[in-house]
């Protein structure tokens, strides 16, 4: 397929296929956006004026493109989804890292403080409006219409950076430039193979040099309902906004071209301060590696032969494998090795290595030239003008660390390069005290020339994004705005088939659910099981864990209430909650989005919680401090991640129990007059703590889950067996005790573990065949009168034998019931209950200080649920309930 002509290119900005020679005036203006909608309008207008790939090269025409920053794309409302597959270092920017300002030797003058553009002095430049015309005229209309539609949608044209064509396509040192780049194999005719590059190394959405997709940004199709972006690939729901743009580098270059001419002729006078005739001509033609008039050194070292003007067809290693003709710290030997390159110089792996490294020129001198005749006589006789001149250098890569950073850190900048000592780029390298240095080899001896000074600085830069047109265009519409920052899943940058292991996995693990649910109808057998053996094994097991935690003085050094957070906690609860929004994004792009967990909803019931009276002082904590009664809504559900019938769920269910009317401050400002209470029908949760938790939420996204608890080289036995022991198909959710599993404070210093446990005694038997709902029928026959639960705490008395950390741990300490959860009879089954029940968030962080969630997974909790929530909300175009007390 990489082979085949792009069938694309009305969705390619043309300036990625032509440098546009026809069109010598370009002036380059850095916007800045509104938060507005206008600045979308904006975009939407303009892109009828892009030209596309498909219109080919201009010959008299205007021409108009555009690219955005990191910045400017969050600015337009771009998903985070699409937003988190773009490169860490576009993200970063140009001047965003110490790191990259020291590998670009931008320092001094260079340093990012000093840029008269794209600094953290400067103002944000959100995009760049590039602008090309055939005549001076025609790019003053062209900038004027400009200028009248961003004042119309009111968008900020910041700085404005002109261009100035020279004479013969030279640059301001006087030799002339843009004569070799790189060919993109199915467009070029060519079949050079040391020019012939992959087109996937400047355009996103094709093969590379490595036969591998450059990573990319994506969306969701539920981010892109209309459709306007292309698929990413085949087999998922992946719209890629990446695909046909490309990633732009821009830095302004400013040239001393006096300072420049003056080091050579000084360098270059003989012993007793004479001129040598064309001395520093022939060095300048050293340092750049090509005479003024463009014929290489490696085919003409000797003279500027115009038969070579714009010879790109040449190698190094057996041309000129010593440096002889062109020294190997030349400037074009150093961004473009060619053939020189380790392994195998001379062969194709060094042409293969050095491509995976080119870059796409598109840059523009700025400035008048010093002397209109580049001749270095002129330019030394006038002296310096003190007006600033040099380069708009502007190239294209797909991707911006191997390509461009890449070139500039390990070839312009490196003083080893290719056994050099102590030489950086003799034209664009920084000058560092231990690297002032150029070598010429010659026969029989080489000349250095020692304590050259820069002759260029950086004004300023940034890094871009050219988007295609169809990007253009969905960035010109309102935002579908489903996660956060946080929540948005990055989606893989290839896609490949599953491997046949993956395949049996999933076959066994189908067969062993299968075998899980046919258990469930020996209902009356696991009775008497659970009776007989439950307790017992539990206890077992219990003994095996704390044995194990004593043995190794587990959490011996921990006070009472007292937590230790986990290593890399913070970036393992982003991948978990970024894997559950993916889960979301996949299963739910169309129809009502469910929880990640705790998925199916039994109903949503009205309640109250009444604190029982005459509890010891002790016991008089939070909302338990005096003999009241709350208002409550509770939510009985089943396990996820899917809806699924009854019968064929994990046998695990939940409560969740939000309290109205709380008075104080709460710990998560999204409500602030609620207490939230959750459990499950197991004393433990499933991992023992996030880190677990993570590689069971991969195993689900896999479809593998059971292979999370049977893989024998990370085994969890014990958790399959505790959550074992307490999965089954239950007769009714108003039957079963539910556990908080993790810790909670009790007031100050204190840390309780609680349990909802049932008051009711009859057992409701599940129905043969079972309805898919049959759960919630059950409930609406069991309400026919007032069903209650003892609502009862637990306290650490032992910090290493009841750890805040381990959820796999049950404490043994005895319950103490404060309080009683009232369910009176009532209707539930409405739509509009069923609404509510989708709007309501319950999360443990609802609540007041004195019951602040405690351990790994209620941290980790606080940031999943709420952005889960959020996520599910906006996919059902839903808004956030926060209940509010029911008058007495």
């Amino acid at each position: 397929m990489e082979n085949q002509p792009i069938t694309e290119f009305k969705d390619i900005q043309a300036i990625l296929l032509s440098g546009y020679a026809t069109l010598p005036h370009a002036r380059f203006v850095l916007v800045q956006l509104d938060e507005s909608a206008k600045s979308r309008a904006w975009v939407g207008k303009l892109v009828h004026m892009i030209r596309h790939a498909e219109q080919g090269a201009p010959m008299t025409e205007r021409c108009t493109h555009i690219a955005f920053s990191f910045p400017g794309l969050e600015r337009l409302g771009l998903s985070w989804q699409a937003l988190k597959g773009f490169s860490r270092e576009f993200q970063e920017g140009m001047a965003g890292s110490q790191r990259r300002t020291r590998i670009f030797g931008d320092i001094g003058r260079s340093a990012p403080e000093n840029w008269h553009w794209g600094g953290p002095r400067n103002d944000e430049v959100h995009a760049v409006l590039m602008l090309y015309a055939a005549t001076v005229e025609d790019l003053d209309g062209l900038l004027a219409e400009h200028r009248d539609l961003a004042a119309t949608e009111g968008v900020a044209l910041i700085h404005e950076l002109p261009s100035q064509p020279l004479a013969n396509g030279k640059e301001h040192f006087g030799f002339r430039d843009g004569i070799s780049q790189p060919k993109l194999a199915g467009i070029s005719g060519t079949d050079d193979k040391r020019h012939l590059v992959k087109r996937g190394e400047f355009i996103l959405g094709y093969a590379n040099e490595r036969h591998e997709f450059t990573a990319a940004p994506l969306v969701d199709a539920i981010e892109d309902p209309d459709d306007i972006l292309p698929k990413f690939g085949d087999g998922n729901d992946l719209h890629d906004f990446g695909k046909n743009g490309s990633y732009m580098v821009f830095r302004q270059l400013s040239q001393d071209v006096h300072g420049f001419w003056l080091s050579l002729d000084q360098v270059t006078r003989s012993a007793d301060g004479q001129r040598i005739p064309n001395a520093r001509i022939a060095l300048g033609a050293k340092m750049v590696g090509r005479w003024p008039g463009g014929a290489p050194l490696v085919k003409s070292p000797d003279r500027d032969a115009a038969e070579f003007a714009r010879d790109n067809d040449f190698g190094y290693h057996d041309a000129d494998v010593y440096g002889l003709s062109c020294p190997i710290g030349a400037h074009i030997r150093r961004t473009n090795p060619r053939d020189m390159l380790e392994p195998g110089p001379g062969t194709e792996k060094s042409l293969e290595i050095n491509r995976r490294h080119r870059l796409l020129r598109r840059g523009r001198p700025y400035g008048p030239p010093l002397a209109p005749s580049f001749n270095s006589e002129e330019v030394l006789a006038g002296g310096d003008d003190g007006i600033d001149r040099g380069l708009h250098f502007i190239c294209f890569n797909a991707n911006i660390s191997r390509q461009f950073e890449f070139v500039q850190h390990t070839w312009v900048n490196n003083a080893n390069f290719a056994g050099l000592q102590a030489e950086t780029d003799p034209i664009i390298g920084t000058r560092p005290a231990t690297a002032t240095a150029f070598t010429t080899p010659a026969k029989p001896v080489r000349k250095r020339f020692d304590g050259l000074p820069r002759f260029v600085e950086v004004n300023g830069g940034a890094y871009f994004f050219l988007p295609g047109i169809k990007a253009l265009r969905y960035l010109a519409t309102a935002p579908k705005l489903l996660a956060s920052a946080y929540s948005a899943p990055a989606a893989a940058p290839v896609q490949r088939q599953s491997p046949w292991w993956l395949g049996l996995a999933r076959g066994i693990n189908t067969g062993l659910e299968y075998a899980v649910t046919l258990s469930r109808r020996c209902t009356w057998l696991r009775n008497q099981f659970d009776r007989i053996f439950q307790l017992r094994i539990t206890n077992l097991i219990q003994w095996l864990i704390q044995r194990r935690r004593t043995k190794y003085e587990i959490d011996i050094d921990l006070d009472i209430a007292q937590e230790r957070m986990l290593p890399n906690e913070a970036e393992i609860t982003q991948r978990i909650t970024e894997v559950m929004t993916a889960f979301l994004f996949k299963h739910y792009r169309t129809g009502i989005a469910e929880r990640a967990g705790n998925t199916k909803t039994y109903g949503l019931l009205k309640a109250t919680f009444d604190i029982e009276s005459g509890l010891e002082d002790t016991l008089r904590q939070g909302v338990f401090s005096d003999a009241k009664s709350f208002s409550a809504w509770v939510r009985f559900g089943g396990p996820g991640p899917l809806v699924t019938p009854d019968i064929k769920n994990n046998g695990v269910l939940s409560i969740g129990v939000k309290l109205t009317g709380v008075p104080g401050p709460k710990l998560l400002d999204q409500e602030q007059t609620t207490q939230d209470f959750t459990g499950i029908s197991a004393p433990t949760f499933t991992t023992a703590d996030i880190i677990e938790n993570l590689k069971l939420q991969q195993h689900i996204g896999a479809r593998i889950p059971t292979f999370y608890f049977l893989n024998p080289f990370d085994s969890h036995y014990f958790d399959m067996i505790l959550q074992g022991l307490y999965a089954k198909a239950h007769g009714s959710p108003f039957e079963t005790p539910y556990w908080s599993c993790v810790p909670y404070l009790y007031g100050e210093g204190r840390a309780m573990k609680y349990s909802f446990v049932p008051q009711r005694t009859e057992r409701t038997p599940v129905p043969f065949p079972a309805p898919d709902d049959y759960l919630r029928d059950a409930m609406v026959k069991n309400l026919s009168s007032e069903i209650c639960f003892d609502f009862k705490v637990q306290f650490q008395t032992n910090a290493s034998r009841m750890p805040l950390e381990d959820a796999s741990v049950i404490w043994s300490s005895e319950f103490v019931k404060v309080a009683t959860l009232r369910i009176p009879p009532q209707e539930f089954t409405t739509p509009k209950r069923d609404m509510m029940a989708r709007q309501i968030s319950f999360n443990p962080w609802h609540a007041i200080e004195a019951h602040r969630p405690l351990g790994n997974q209620n941290r980790a909790r606080k940031q999943i649920y709420l952005e889960t929530s959020r996520v599910r909300q906006r996919i059902n175009n839903e808004e956030h309930v926060e209940p509010k007390a029911e008058r007495r």
